[in-house]
C-alpha cells in the first residue's frame, strides 16, 4: 500500500460511476470504490464522500423507466432511493470495520455562518471519531437546487468546509477533453491546468459533454473545481471505473484531469466567502 500524499480528502462520486452505465446502482462498482476509501481510511486519512444515485436507487426500487423531469418526481424517487443508498454505503464499508453516517444538506445550509459553522463542526467531529460521512444534497425537501452539477458544487463546498487537500471527482470520462472524446476520436486530455483561470478552450470542450443519468455535466466540474482549487484543494477529475483510481489519486500519481491548488491555505471567514454565503439578511 502506497503513501498518500493527502490527509483530508473529499471523494465526489457521480450517478454515472455509480450505476457503471446501467439504469440502477452497481453493487459490484460501488464494492470497489469504498474498498479503495475504507484502505486510505485505513492509512490514516480522513474520506467523506459526497454521493449522487439517490435518484436512480429510487428509479429502480419503483421501476422507472427513465428520470423525470418533473421536480415533484425527482424528489419522490431521491426520498425512495436515499436510505436504500446508504444502505449500500452501510453494508460495504461495514466489511472494512468502518461506520458511515448520512449527512444531508442544501446549499441554504452553508449560505450562512451560523449553519455553516454547524455543518463543518458537525463533519470535523464525525472525522475526529473515524466515521465516513456520506454526503448528499437534501433532494427530498430542496426545489431549485435539483439542477445541473448540484452535488458537483456540493462537493467543492464540502471540499471548502473541512480543509480538504484533494477533491476527487469521478466521472464517465478519463477526464476532460479538447473535445466530446465520445465523438471526436482527435480529442486528447487535458493533463494539469495549473493557470489562474481556466482556459476558455476547456469551457468550450466541457459544454459538449454531460450524462442522461444524473444531474450533472462536465461544465458543472470545471466550475467546482475551480472554487475548491482557490479554496486551498488539490482537484482531480477522472474516471471512476479504472483500477485503483482513488488510490492512485491520493498517492499522487498523473490521473485524469489535476488542477493544483491556487492557495496553501485560507482563513476560516474568507473559506465562507468563498462557499458563496448569501448576503440577505447579514452574516447570522
Amino acid at each position: 500500500m502506497g503513501a498518500s500524499d493527502y490527509r483530508r480528502l473529499v471523494v465526489k462520486l457521480g450517478t454515472s460511476t455509480l450505476t457503471a452505465g446501467t439504469p440502477h446502482l452497481s453493487a459490484p462498482r460501488l464494492g470497489e470504490l469504498v474498498r479503495q476509501m475504507a484502505e486510505l481510511c485505513a492509512a490514516g486519512c480522513e474520506v467523506t464522500v459526497v454521493s449522487s444515485g439517490s435518484m436512480a436507487a429510487g428509479r429502480e426500487a419503483l421501476s422507472f423507466p427513465a428520470l423525470p423531469k418533473e421536480i415533484p418526481a425527482k424528489q419522490m424517487l431521491s426520498a425512495v432511493g436515499q436510505p436504500r443508498l446508504m444502505a449500500h454505503y452501510e453494508k460495504i464499508f461495514a466489511l472494512y470495520d468502518r461506520t458511515v453516517a448520512q449527512v444531508l444538506l442544501t446549499r441554504d445550509d452553508l449560505s450562512r455562518r451560523r449553519s455553516y459553522l454547524n455543518a463543518r463542526n458537525t463533519l470535523r467531529a464525525l472525522l475526529d471519531q473515524k466515521v465516513v460521512p456520506i454526503v448528499n444534497e437534501n433532494d427530498a425537501v430542496t426545489t431549485e437546487e435539483i439542477r445541473v452539477g448540484d452535488n458537483d458544487n456540493l462537493s467543492a463546498l464540502v471540499a471548502n468546509l473541512i480543509d480538504a487537500d484533494l477533491l476527487l471527482m469521478l466521472t464517465d470520462q478519463p477526464g476532460v477533453f479538447t473535445a466530446d472524446p465520445r465523438r471526436d476520436p482527435q480529442a486528447t486530455l487535458f493533463t494539469e491546468i495549473s493557470s489562474a483561470e481556466i482556459p476558455e478552450e476547456m469551457w468550450r470542450a466541457a459544454g459538449q459533454t454531460g450524462d442522461t443519468l444524473g444531474t450533472g455535466g462536465m461544465v458543472t466540474k470545471l466550475q467546482a473545481a475551480d472554487l475548491a482549487r482557490r479554496s486551498g484543494a488539490t482537484v482531480v477529475v477522472t474516471r471512476g471505473s479504472d483500477p485503483d483510481v482513488i488510490l492512485k489519486a491520493a498517492w499522487g500519481e498523473a490521473v485524469g484531469t489535476r488542477f493544483p491548488a491556487l492557495v496553501t491555505t485560507l482563513e476560516s471567514r474568507k473559506r465562507f466567502i468563498l462557499s458563496g454565503a448569501d448576503g440577505a439578511g447579514g452574516i447570522q
